[in-house]
């Protein structure tokens, strides 16, 4: 289950198709009696999505995606339990260099809007930045977070190609869906 080094070169979308297997497994897993071998198998999906989250930071310079996708793990590591959503410790330098390419783009203005009002999302748990308080443009950014970027409306499709960030999206009922009939 742990996903192998020679999957360094994964794209985001199967990076998402890895992450969707995972989140199945661990709905799965909190379907059965808890056991030695459901307890190894929750690890091992710890251990898989740790390798994950490593490879979008791997790629989170280049592609704004794995940026959007390793910062919602890092986010939603340290505010949902781990037995729900497959994701426990992750590798400190992994979620340093998200953190780094999201306090440059912080810096030289250049987020794009959705990432925006992500971030002004997350910020509202400022204790998950707790430690990346070095990084002004990151602390100014939380001390001015607002709720004006946030949608009303997101695309429910391509949200669900788009791993365990999309399906968390998809799940929040503040945000219609664009592509519901009218």
């Amino acid at each position: 289950m742990p996903t192998p080094d020679n999957e360094k070169s994964m794209t985001a979308e199967q990076l998402a198709e890895k992450e969707t297997d995972l989140y199945s497994i661990v709905l799965d897993l909190n379907k059965e009696k808890q056991s030695l071998e459901t307890l190894e198998k929750l690890k091992n999906i710890f251990i898989s999505y740790r390798q994950i989250h490593r490879l979008y930071a791997n790629i989170a310079d280049k592609q704004e995606e794995a940026l959007k996708r390793g910062l919602f793990i890092q986010w939603y590591a340290i505010t949902e339990p781990a037995d729900l959503t497959g994701i426990s410790e992750l590798d400190e330098e992994a979620e340093l260099n998200i953190i780094k390419i999201l306090e440059n783009k912080i810096q030289t203005e250049s987020l794009d809007s959705e990432l925006k009002w992500m971030l002004n999302y997350y910020a509202s748990w400022d204790y998950v930045f707790d430690r990346f308080k070095n990084f002004e443009g990151l602390k100014n950014f939380i001390q001015n977070r607002t709720e004006g970027y946030f949608p009303s409306v997101i695309d429910h499709l391509s949200m669900k190609m788009r791993g365990q960030m999309g399906k968390y999206w998809n799940s929040l009922n503040v945000l219609k869906n664009e592509n519901a009939k009218k």
